[in-house]
């Protein structure tokens, strides 16, 4: 069984409601729904009923033993990493994965230690640290949290997809404002909102609110679409290791960019805490 599938269905079971639980997952609607079919294919039965939401028997078995399962699979896994090797782990947000893969390999080497890094978006770092899943986050959004330390590292640039036929394509720097009449395709708002507000504040910033003709949650899928023409994207400078043909990334002209900081549970401090800000430190400045 996937954990993944059993998770999605026990936040779903505690919510009753697939908006909420999609939410409290940073997942799209679609997406859980497809999950939630996955392991219903997966065990050969029907879990629910949207309408008026209820569990089935089966359902109702699943939510009453899979929590204990699914604690103590995470269990067995910490247990078997930890037999395994010693490793200092690292929250990394997917989207920015390539970008900050060469920082951390330049931390293993510094530490002679192993590094093992696990894709999370920032709300799902800040609740593994102070779980004690995690040692360490490289988080690209705010974290206001009195539990967990936060030290600023590097920005990342907001930049544009656009066609590569686009008048403006030929620019090293795109103002914003000269887009207002494009139509954008935007993250969806309940797949990450703090990413999605950050976005926002860009538009606000350059005096207009986008056009959305079209939410898209997947990078891949959004320069599909920008290839077609249907549209415009914003997105974050560490996507322009994924070239796309008939597409172009160019930073904009206004002042946009995410912070990327390390963060950490205050109590207790993490391993090797001083060496680690050392060796970041080193590279980004």
């Amino acid at each position: 069984m996937d954990p993944r599938r059993l998770k999605a269905f026990l936040v779903l079971a505690e919510e009753k409601s697939f908006h909420k639980a999609a939410e409290r997952l940073y997942l799209s609607q679609p997406a859980l729904t497809q999950r939630i079919q996955a392991l219903e294919r997966e065990l050969g039965v029907r879990l629910l009923e949207r309408r008026p939401f209820r569990l089935t028997p089966a359902g109702d078995l699943l939510r009453r033993e899979g929590a204990r399962l699914l604690k103590e699979l995470e269990a067995l896994k910490e247990a078997v990493r930890r037999a395994g090797q010693e490793a200092l782990r690292f929250g990394v947000p997917e989207n920015l994965l390539p970008d900050l893969m060469p920082l951390l390999d330049h931390l293993r080497r510094g530490l002679g230690q192993a590094v093992e890094v696990l894709e999370m978006h920032t709300p799902e770092q800040v609740r593994a640290l102070k779980e004690g899943r995690l040692d360490y986050g490289l988080a690209g959004l705010k974290v206001e949290d009195p539990e967990v330390a936060k030290e600023p590292l590097l920005r990342v640039p907001i930049v544009v997809a656009l066609p590569e036929t686009h008048p403006l394509a030929p620019r090293a720097r795109v103002p914003l404002r000269a887009l207002k009449e494009e139509p954008f395709l935007l993250l969806p708002k309940d797949f990450l909102p703090p990413l999605y507000e950050a976005f926002m504040e860009v538009f606000r910033r350059a005096g207009f609110a986008p056009k959305v003709v079209r939410e898209v949650a997947r990078f891949s899928q959004a320069v599909s679409l920008v290839a077609a023409g249907l549209g415009v994207h914003l997105t974050l400078a560490p996507y322009r290791v994924y070239p796309h043909p008939g597409v172009v990334l160019r930073p904009l002209e206004e002042e946009a960019a995410l912070e990327v900081a390390l963060i950490y549970a205050r109590r207790p401090p993490p391993p090797r805490l001083e060496e680690v800000r050392r060796l970041l430190r080193a590279l980004v400045l």
